[in-house]
């Protein structure tokens, strides 16, 4: 196991490196950090070359100080680790920097797996995402950490159809502790100053071999991605995972490691 810090425009980059074969990046999403990814680390480091890092902005990155790019930074990272090629997996947020990535270095990506992806250029339109955002500024406006914490939950790990006490509280409280963490020390300074796509509007140039999952429970907008992405881009396979909402591989690590060495070794995934 190797962790490193690599030099980014203006910043740098907290990563790790675990195993040998093809190289898999891990991009956690928006919020959290690379902890997300302890089970996936575990399982790919047998065939893999495993890769996982914080964005900027989370983590134990750096706090960004002016105008940035993820998918950029993620270049900057591959260069840095002399890696021509690489399958991408993005949870989320991840997802979206990954989406972006694939339209700009499209020659530098082997397989794209999105995990209940967002994409630049995405406006929220599902009634209780929009109720938990419009809660979630009012606890922001009063300097109310826990309550906005809450609603960020509510929206990322319970999804629309479940309440708090029908989620397994060991993520509720992994992911409560990652949210804390990376505002107390970053802000919003990874969302507030960066810089995307709006590759809603250019589904139809990915061309990467794509595995799409999203969960049963979670937020309209997100299967609507999915189903985007489905339509339009060249390569696409989609699982619907019942009995979860957005976090996929904390709540059913085992199905979703099996689900991802399937797919990376070459087996087709069957529509769900």
């Amino acid at each position: 196991m190797t962790r490193g810090r690599v030099q980014v425009e203006n910043g740098e980059l907290a990563y790790e490196i675990r195993g040998e074969g093809d190289p898999v990046i891990l991009l956690h999403g928006g919020m959290l950090d690379s902890r997300t990814w302890d089970a996936e680390m575990a399982a790919l480091e047998s065939h893999h070359t495993a890769i996982r890092y914080d964005a900027r902005g989370h983590g134990e990155s750096s706090t960004p100080t002016g105008r940035f790019r993820h998918y950029d930074d993620l270049h900057a990272l591959m260069t840095a680790l002399e890696l021509p090629r690489a399958s991408l997996v993005g949870l989320s947020g991840g997802g979206r920097i990954a989406i972006d990535f694939a339209l700009t270095y499209p020659d530098l990506v082997e397989n794209l797996v999105l995990v209940a992806a967002g994409i630049s250029g995405i406006e929220f339109k599902d009634p209780f995402v929009l109720e938990q955002n419009r809660k979630l500024e009012e606890a922001g406006a009063a300097g109310d950490l826990p309550a906005a914490i809450e609603c960020i939950l509510r929206m990322w790990v319970d999804g629309p159809q479940r309440a708090p006490a029908d989620v397994d509280q060991e993520i509720r409280r992994l992911c409560g502790k990652l949210y804390t963490h990376t505002i107390t020390r970053h802000g919003l300074a990874g969302f507030t100053l960066m810089d995307e796509l709006r590759a809603l509007e250019r589904a139809g140039e990915l061309a990467p071999r794509t595995l799409a999952l999203v969960g049963a429970l979670d937020a309209s907008d997100i299967h609507d991605v999915v189903a985007l992405i489905e339509r339009e881009a060249h390569d696409v396979r989609s699982i619907v995972v019942p009995g979860v909402a957005h976090m996929i591989n904390l709540e059913r690590p085992q199905d979703f490691a099996r689900i991802l060495l399937g797919f990376l070794d070459g087996e087709h995934a069957s529509r769900g």
